[in-house]
């Protein structure tokens, strides 16, 4: 079952921080997924302390930073995980869609996602969010 929290933690990370470790992915030629125009994923967001916090308080160990610099829907579009997924709304805000429900997460709000859950995510806004697994 698909869960929100509102208000999760609010010790999100600054667009600073967001933008350096972005930088650091590019810099390290590390893995970094894209679409056009504006949407990108990268893999090493468990390096952000606020992340690092937030992965000991949940006890996950894996983290993706999830950014979208214009509004637009070229993301993902519908699809399921093949692990559970805790995502958390760093700065920005978005729409979640599920087959029989809509979300909106702002500034701080946690999602669960479990595996298999069809959903579609759609910036409202420029985004930044962590994407966290075991």
């Amino acid at each position: 079952m698909v869960k929100i929290t509102k208000n999760f933690n609010q010790q999100v990370p600054s667009w600073e921080s967001i933008l350096n470790n972005f930088n650091y992915s590019v810099i390290n030629k590390n893995l970094i997924k894209s679409k056009p125009l504006s949407f990108f994923v990268s893999h090493d967001a468990h390096l952000i302390n606020e992340v690092k916090n937030v992965l000991n308080i949940l006890n996950l160990k894996v983290a993706h930073l999830y950014l979208n610099f214009a509004v637009e829907k070229n993301t993902f579009g519908r699809h399921k995980d093949n692990v559970d997924v805790w995502f958390w709304q760093v700065q920005g805000e978005t729409k979640w869609e599920f087959d029989d429900k809509k979300f909106t997460l702002n500034q701080g709000d946690l999602i669960y996602v479990p595996e298999q859950v069809y959903h579609n995510v759609i910036p409202l806004t420029p985004r930044a969010g962590i994407s966290m697994s075991l």
